[in-house]
């Protein structure tokens, strides 16, 4: 990333300052501050606790409902948008409401708390506050810091329950929030020449998008506005093209297990707005299966660890930065030889040393080989969980994986997973599994019926409606509509190519599936329409150091991550025609942008309204999109809407290093597949 491109990211945390500054000056004197505890993450990235007190603000406390602080100023609460949340909060100021005088009557006009709600305050909020009887005393605010940078080309928004609010319970409030955000990215960044848009969420987003530039745009060109004064015309984007994708549309990227070691980092542990759970007591693994299955004596001895967090920041953690996109199995050797190496330069210092050598080692040397030290075993600690967690059946559950993409041993997948259920079953990932099977194969009624049972058998009969939360995210069948004839009709004769694999194949998504590119390959084979089909070296079931040159290495060399095979086809098109014939048959790809006016000409500055490629090669804009490709600058910023993966970041970050371009990208919140199938388990 170029300096200006960088300082300009940087300056996202800037305008969610002025935003905080400009609440906060607008409510006099001294305040006490009450955060969520979801919250004091993201708003490290914000601002500091120096920078909160020159801001009036006297106390920092951590909400918790059971425990309020003492009152002794105005309270200042931030909080999600959560009804809960918003009640649990009214109930508090309630209570110090009653221990006032009755006598005395409250002043509106100096209110002593106030609301800081994230990303907007809901209708229900207002119905609410006047339910409980405290309007009047109680002042909302809406408040919202938009993208956060958590490491190198990475933006989160930070906003919570996006996907189970959006593609389980289909409640789109979320998706305005967003578009405001994009709006701010086009203001700061100058809107990109080109948008594409793949799902009806992330169309959403762009016509929501556009109605809000429409509503605020001046006069451009050079022309007078109302007042006289000549508009500047707009400034050249930073981005030659953005891509917004659904997260129902690649949910494979999110559903496999990755191997690289940032995506392997949070199938163990949580992440909270870049901050990893350093934990030796509780992980993933442990919390998601039942409580006989697992290790007693392990967990006692583990108690004794305490709770640190690791920043995924390659510009605070060089250790991350070195090897965050390696394959696993090379990490730990890595690692060892670090340790090793901290070792022998720790000893050398100490040798046959004079007085003012061993004042020197101590004074300078000493503190930055103990913070080396205290660093590399956060990393060492890790590792040893992934290897006991996940490392005992990493290699079959990786053939598993393989073989559920490629539609192939469908008697062994199921056993598989039957045998999951029955002897190591997990609340989270052995969900995750069944809904990969359902997404790339599809789900007969019988296996169904198989897998149900022995989930419910598990885990508890009173987990019977998330099926149909799941069924609502498209990840698993209808269970409340098969008829026999259904049944029938899903299971009479079992066919070579899914629907999932025939539109994997014609974006040259599955490496291991392509009967044109060997698996022995080690470089990247370009086909004739420019996408990635192969690259990958094998050896022993894993991808080797030398195979890292093509984006399916994230998942062992099984599968390209969509939006990285998009970026990379975009990119590689010579021309729009060119484009229509590789993305062309994708009729939910839409495309927008500054290049695309509603007239067509030049000189007119009202936007297109998003359309297919298709129908885009046979209007009038096919000229000047022809002029557009390939695009000089070789640009792109991405978000994904329901959640981004590392894996697909690591891919996504291989092709802008393998093609030379720069990307950006970026979600509402940074995810594994354990949490997109917890979000859908706890709605």
């Amino acid at each position: 990333m170029d300096s200006a491109s960088g300082r300009k990211l940087l300056g996202f945390r800037q305008i969610a300052q002025e935003k905080l500054q400009h609440v906060f000056y607008s409510i006099p004197s001294e305040k006490d501050l009450i955060i969520e505890p979801a919250l004091i993450k993201p708003l490290e990235h914000v601002c500091g606790a120096s920078w909160l007190r020159k801001k009036d603000i006297d106390k920092i406390f951590k909400f918790d409902s059971k425990n309020p602080p003492p009152k002794r100023k105005q309270f200042v609460y931030l909080i999600t948008s959560s009804l809960l949340t918003f009640k649990s909060v009214l109930d508090q100021i309630s209570g110090y409401q009653s221990q006032t005088s009755s006598m005395m009557e409250p002043d509106i006009r100096n209110k002593q708390y106030h609301v800081l709600v994230l990303p907007s305050v809901l209708a229900s909020f207002e119905h609410l506050l006047e339910e409980e009887g405290l309007h009047g005393i109680v002042e909302l605010y809406n408040f919202q810091w938009d993208f956060l940078l958590l490491d190198e080309s990475l933006l989160s928004l930070e906003l919570p329950n996006v996907f189970a609010d959006v593609f389980v319970r289909k409640d789109t409030t979320p998706l305005g929030s967003i578009a405001q955000s994009i709006r701010i990215f086009n203001l700061v960044m100058g809107k990109p020449h080109l948008v594409f848009s793949l799902g009806e969420n992330a169309e959403k987003i762009l016509h929501m998008v556009q109605r809000m530039e429409a509503a605020k745009r001046p006069h451009v060109g050079g022309k007078e506005n109302a007042a006289g004064k000549v508009d500047q015309p707009e400034k050249e984007p930073e981005y030659s093209a953005m891509l917004i994708l659904d997260r129902d549309r690649d949910y494979p990227a999110c559903l496999l297990t990755p191997v690289v070691y940032c995506g392997l980092l949070l199938e163990i542990q949580p992440l909270n707005s870049g901050s990893l759970a350093v934990d030796g007591e509780c992980n993933k693994i442990k919390n998601g299966k039942l409580a006989f299955l697992q290790d007693q004596g392990a967990a006692a001895a583990s108690k004794q660890q305490e709770t640190t967090s690791l920043r995924m920041s390659g510009a605070q953690d060089m250790i991350y930065l070195e090897h965050r996109y390696r394959h696993f199995s090379e990490v730990i050797s890595l690692l060892s030889a670090q340790a090793k190496a901290l070792g022998l330069e720790g000893k050398a210092y100490t040798r046959e040393m004079k007085l003012h050598e061993m004042k020197e080692y101590v004074t300078h040397k000493l503190p930055k080989v103990a913070a080396a030290k205290k660093e590399l075993f956060k990393h060492l600690r890790l590792c040893e969980t992934i290897v006991e967690e996940i490392g005992a059946n990493f290699e079959k559950h990786q053939m598993i994986e393989e073989s559920i993409l490629t539609n192939t041993n469908r008697k062994q997948i199921m056993n598989y997973i039957l045998e999951l259920l029955s002897s190591d079953a997990h609340r989270y990932n052995t969900l995750r599994l069944i809904c990969l099977y359902h997404v790339t194969i599809g789900l007969t009624g019988e296996d169904m019926t198989r897998l149900m049972t022995g989930y419910l058998n598990a885990f508890g009969y009173r987990h019977l409606s998330l099926f149909h939360s799941l069924f609502q995210a498209r990840l698993f069948p209808d269970t409340t509509n098969l008829s026999k004839t259904k049944i029938l009709s899903q299971i009479s004769i079992p066919t070579l190519k899914t629907p999932f694999q025939i539109e994997a194949n014609k974006l040259k998504q599955l490496p291991t599936d392509a009967n044109d590119t060997a698996t022995t390959a080690t470089t990247p084979t370009t086909d004739r329409d420019g996408g990635l089909t192969g690259g990958v070296q094998s050896t022993g079931g894993s991808v080797a150091a030398g195979g890292k040159t093509c984006p399916s290495y994230v998942f062992n060399g099984n599968y390209i991550p969509l939006v990285t095979q998009l970026t990379n086809l975009i990119f590689a098109a010579s021309s729009f025609d060119n484009l229509n014939t590789r993305l062309g048959h994708l009729e939910r790809l839409k495309v927008s942008g500054r290049s695309l006016t509603a007239s067509g000409q030049p000189g007119d500055h009202t936007q297109c309204a998003p359309r297919s490629i298709k129908e885009l090669s046979a209007s009038s804009h096919k000229v000047a999109l022809n002029q557009l490709l390939p695009f000089k600058e070789k640009t792109m910023f991405i978000f994904i809407v329901g959640g981004i993966t590392y894996a697909e970041i690591a891919a996504c970050h291989l092709l802008e290093r393998t093609i030379g371009a720069k990307i950006v990208l970026s979600s509402d919140r940074i995810i594994a597949g354990h949490d997109l199938i917890e979000s859908v388990v706890n709605c």
